[in-house]
């Protein structure tokens, strides 16, 4: 009878312990961004969606109507946050690529960053002349600036507000 017993505790611990580690595997997904959002690539669609504003296959945009809330909601809490007084910066790791976002006291998004795998050369090719070139390309628009800038050994892709 004693041996039954202690089989019987030991396989409700070790029910117990299966429990609470699979509830914990669950919770750690749940703070993962949601792997249906796509890496951003620049090609002819996404370029269209630059000069609105907004990356493709993502939920950042400059916009007044896109605030941080909306982006956790799609992606979770964010990787990194920093606090710098009167600016936020949040960032995300999806699929091996940051993406930054810079949101002032205002709480408005005033500029989204990527970082991309895109030569000079094939930045150029596919956005074509920038209104100003150098070490970082500008692209103006009405209400907002597409830049590109070398970043260590990667290029960086930001839309700033004007």
């Amino acid at each position: 009878m004693r041996k039954a017993s202690i089989l019987f505790v030991s396989v409700l611990f070790f029910i117990f312990l299966t429990g609470c580690q699979s509830e914990g595997i669950t919770k750690k997904k749940e703070k993962e961004p949601l792997p249906n959002h796509s890496v951003f690539n620049l090609d002819e669609e996404s370029i269209k969606e630059l000069d609105n504003g907004s990356l493709k296959g993502t939920p950042l945009k400059v916009a007044k109507d896109v605030v941080m809330s909306d982006i956790e909601e799609a992606w979770g809490t964010p990787h990194e946050h920093h606090d710098y007084e009167d600016i936020q910066t949040y960032s995300y790791i999806i699929d091996n690529q940051r993406f930054v976002i810079n949101e002032d006291e205002m709480k408005d998004i005033y500029s989204v960053h990527v970082e991309l795998d895109y030569t000079k050369e094939q930045i150029l090719e596919l956005m074509g002349e920038p209104t100003q070139a150098g070490n970082i390309f500008l692209y103006e628009k009405e209400h907002h600036v597409i830049q590109f800038e070398k970043f260590g050994d990667k290029w960086r892709l930001i839309i700033r507000v004007k």
